[in-house]
Parts: C-alpha cells; sequence; structure tokens
C-alpha cells in the first residue's frame, strides 16, 4: 500500500523473500547499513522493520552481528487503521478461492454468527483465501449475503477487489460502517486440515458486519485464522485536528 509506514514495506518485502526461499532457513539478512540504503531509509525504519520480523519469530538477532533467519514466513495479516478503505485493502490483495456456495434461511445458530432475523435469506460463499504468490491459506473466511443484494454472488472470487464494493457498485449502495469483532472461537472442521490445524483446535475469529447509511446488514464475512499463525499489526496515526 502506497500510504503504508515504510518499515512494514520492509517487513512485507522481506518475508515475502523468505517465503520465496530467497533468504533460506539460517542465512543471513543484510548488514543494517545494506538495508537502509537497499531500500532509502533511515537506520531507526530498519531497525524497527527488524524488530517486528523479530518479534513475529522469523529472525533472531544479536548485538553487532548480522541477522539470521530462524524460520519460513507464515501469512500474515497486517493493515493500518486509518480508514475504512485501508482496513479492508487485504481483501483486494488477498485471493478468495470459492469451496462452495449455498443459500440458507437464518436459523437460531446462524444468528449466533451474527445479527440477522430468525428467516431471512442469505447467500453463503465458503472457502480459503491466500496471500499472493503463496499455496498457503491465509484463513477460511465465510461471506454471508442478504439475499437482497445475492446478486454479487456472480462475482465473488472472480471480481479483483472487495465484495463490498462490488455490492456498491451493482446495487447503487454505501457501506457506512464496519463494525469488526476479533475473538477466539471453533475452527470450522472443514478448513482445520487446510490450516494446519486439529479439527478440535480453536481459531482466531475475525468477524466483519458492514452496515449501510440505514443501518441494515448487505453482508458479513467471517475469517478463520490459526491461532499461531495470526498476528495482527495495527498502526494508528495521530489526526491532523
Amino acid at each position: 500500500m502506497a500510504d503504508e509506514p515504510r518499515y512494514l514495506q520492509i517487513v512485507n518485502h522481506i518475508k515475502t523473500q523468505i517465503e520465496k526461499n530467497e533468504f533460506r532457513i539460517g542465512s543471513l539478512l543484510p548488514s543494517e547499513s545494506t538495508l537502509q540504503e537497499q531500500y532509502s531509509v533511515s537506520r531507526h525504519t530498519v531497525r524497527e522493520a527488524l524488530r517486528r520480523l523479530k518479534e513475529e519469530g522469523l529472525i533472531e538477532s544479536r548485538q553487532g552481528a548480522a541477522s539470521r533467519v530462524s524460520r519460513t514466513s507464515r501469512p500474515v495479516y497486517t493493515y493500518s487503521v486509518s480508514s475504512v478503505a485501508e482496513l479492508l485493502q487485504y481483501a483486494t490483495d488477498a485471493k478468495y478461492e470459492i469451496d462452495k456456495s449455498s443459500v440458507v434461511v437464518a436459523d437460531a445458530a446462524l444468528r449466533e454468527k451474527f445479527e440477522c432475523e430468525i428467516g431471512s435469506r442469505w447467500l453463503r460463499v465458503e472457502g480459503f483465501r491466500f496471500i499472493a504468490d503463496s499455496n498457503t491459506p491465509l484463513c477460511w473466511t465465510e461471506v454471508f449475503v442478504n439475499s437482497e443484494f445475492s446478486g454479487v454472488g456472480v462475482l465473488i472470487g472472480r471480481h479483483k477487489g472487495t465484495i463490498y464494493s462490488a455490492i456498491e457498485n451493482m446495487y447503487g449502495v454505501r457501506v457506512e460502517q464496519v463494525e469488526q469483532k476479533l475473538f477466539v472461537g471453533p475452527m470450522p472442521a472443514v478448513a482445520a486440515e487446510g490450516l494446519g490445524v486439529e479439527p478440535e483446535e480453536r481459531s482466531i475469529t475475525l468477524r466483519r458486519t458492514y452496515r449501510l447509511g440505514d443501518s441494515s446488514i448487505p453482508m458479513v464475512a467471517i475469517n478463520y485464522h490459526a491461532m499461531e499463525k495470526f498476528t495482527l499489526n495495527l498502526v494508528l496515526r495521530r489526526s491532523s485536528a
């Protein structure tokens, strides 16, 4: 992202290099001065990027020595929070491969998943998300689209961009608010093997509820992440006011 802080750009670039085996486990990263020159940034920016990589367990470092790759990269969910557009950027960058879809009628179990009226109809789409150039799933995603907007289903998985923006364009509406809830919940059995966990394991669950100006809900997206493969970086910017 163009507005992403430089240290996060460096973090994500090095992660990609690790995942592609350009930096193998046990190999040394370039020195701080080399990285500083390579990315045209300050030493402080390089050190912050290395600190983040170390926090995630991707590298090891000792004072006076170059950093060493300690394990392969994993899909990491990273975003900055200053606008809805930035909040949802990953939905544009990550590929959504649909496993199955169906029309469901809301019952008590679905109402426990998200705010909906029993008896209402929803298009349910399920599948894995993948980050660019990776065959390792980032998460398992369930998308529920209110039947009023279910025509967007023909674009899901084929449309480059967010599903909510496709709804906006197709139906002439505007998403005014996105509510996020992050919690620990059950991992769907269908997703466990693909995410490399046991079916009975818990997941980091991220639910997004999208609301129009009248507070109605056109869609809900629920992402299930393996607990040990989830990193959430929040970048908060001071307002200009």
